[in-house]
């Protein structure tokens, strides 16, 4: 156990001292203040989805929701560079030597990834409903607020996770995004229902049925439940290829 709690304070440590994380927090929450606001000047106008209403209105925690299309780019930015930044910069190495056990390196990885993410998401998402209200009024709640911080970790460990299969920066970015962002909208084609099941088991359209609570084609709990379950397997897969492959 002093082990473990070792190698999350080194990464917790290394983790605050990468300029590219404080610039992603930025980014994050920039994109999340903006997003907000466009979607709330888009609900004052009548320009949502019905389905989104409640009591005629678009709650604030939506709207931030909606915007979390564009802050949670920032956020999978930040949590795949703590993995590939160190093959990218060749400290993997030397984070090895410290940490030689790569389970337990990848494990602490992902807490500090999770746990930052959780609370940078949850933040995030304050601000996202709290413009929100500023712009069309309402009350911010706690649930959507806390289903973000939420969301964010576990895309934070599937991030870490992909990060360790792939390696690389670039490659890593752009699955994450194809999985994410890309894939999800060229998938769901009402007259194609394979593709769209596919697209429903996608981890971006997972967690939107679990922040909306939409109950098509699933409950909100059982989109959280395959978010998860992309984040295991993605930090299985992980841990696997780092016992398998030299650094």
């Amino acid at each position: 156990m002093s082990e473990m709690r070792a190698a999350i304070a080194a990464e917790w440590t290394k983790l605050w001292t990468t300029r590219t994380v404080w610039w992603a927090l930025v980014a994050a929450l920039v994109l999340m203040a903006a997003g907000a606001g466009q979607y709330a000047i888009y609900a004052d106008n009548g320009d949502v989805d019905p389905a989104l209403l409640r009591d005629g209105v678009v709650p604030p925690g939506t709207v931030a929701v909606l915007a979390l299309a564009f802050a949670q780019l920032a956020f999978l930015a930040l949590a795949m560079l703590v993995m590939t930044g160190e093959y990218s910069t060749g400290t993997m190495r030397a984070t090895l030597t410290w940490i030689p056990a790569r389970g337990r390196l990848l494990l602490a990885k992902s807490v500090v990834v999770a746990a930052v993410t959780f609370v940078a998401g949850t933040v995030a998402g304050l601000v996202g409903a709290s413009i929100s209200v500023a712009l069309i009024g309402g009350r911010v709640s706690a649930g959507p607020v806390l289903g973000i911080g939420v969301y964010l970790a576990l895309l934070g460990v599937f991030a870490v996770g992909l990060g360790a299969v792939l390696r690389g920066p670039v490659v890593t970015l752009v699955v994450l995004l194809m999985l994410v962002v890309v894939l999800p909208p060229l998938l769901q084609l009402p007259e194609i229902g394979v593709l769209t099941a596919i697209a429903d088991g996608l981890p971006g359209v997972a967690g939107n049925h679990f922040l909306l609570g939409d109950s098509d084609p699933y409950a909100p709990g059982l989109g959280l439940l395959i978010v998860t379950g992309w984040a295991v397997a993605a930090f299985l897969a992980g841990r696997g290829e780092l016992r398998r492959r030299d650094a």
